[in-house]
């Protein structure tokens, strides 16, 4: 009886509690536009890109950036692997992104836009650290 009433739970509790939480365009810009933040994009091809994951590793990954992203910025990393699967909503996400904010398909690429996506700065691997700090810094305040 005891297992009946725990399959009977689980089967309720994905029915009626379990929703998938999913980000979209709109989303994105509501949550910008609400925080009144900035929003960061960083494409990458995490598993296939070197330069990526150096950039990853040598700018992305620094304590002020971490810091700054999290905490001054609606942060989304638009990743195309080649190996990996995504979701397929990822995917049109991700490529929808691309098509507004990355055509030329430039990989690493940060772009910063405001909440209507219009791009105010973009930060390549080649930039000297200081420099694209600097414009990270300046186009977190809004």
């Amino acid at each position: 009886m005891n297992r009946f009433k725990n399959i009977l739970l689980l089967i309720c509790f994905l029915s009626f509690g379990v929703k998938a939480q999913t980000t979209t365009i709109t989303s994105l810009q509501n949550n910008a536009s609400q925080s009144q933040k900035n929003i960061a994009i960083y494409f990458c091809g995490s598993d296939w890109c070197s330069l990526c994951n150096n950039f990853k590793k040598g700018f992305l990954s620094n304590p002020k950036v971490d810091s700054l992203l999290k905490n001054n910025y609606v942060y989304y990393m638009a990743d195309f692997p080649q190996r990996k699967k995504l979701q397929k909503q990822v995917v049109l996400l991700n490529e929808a992104l691309a098509e507004k904010l990355n055509p030329e398909g430039h990989f690493p690429k940060l772009v910063i836009t405001d909440d209507q996506l219009k791009i105010k700065a973009v930060i390549f691997q080649s930039e000297a650290f200081e420099e694209a700090y600097l414009k990270l810094e300046n186009k977190s305040k809004k």
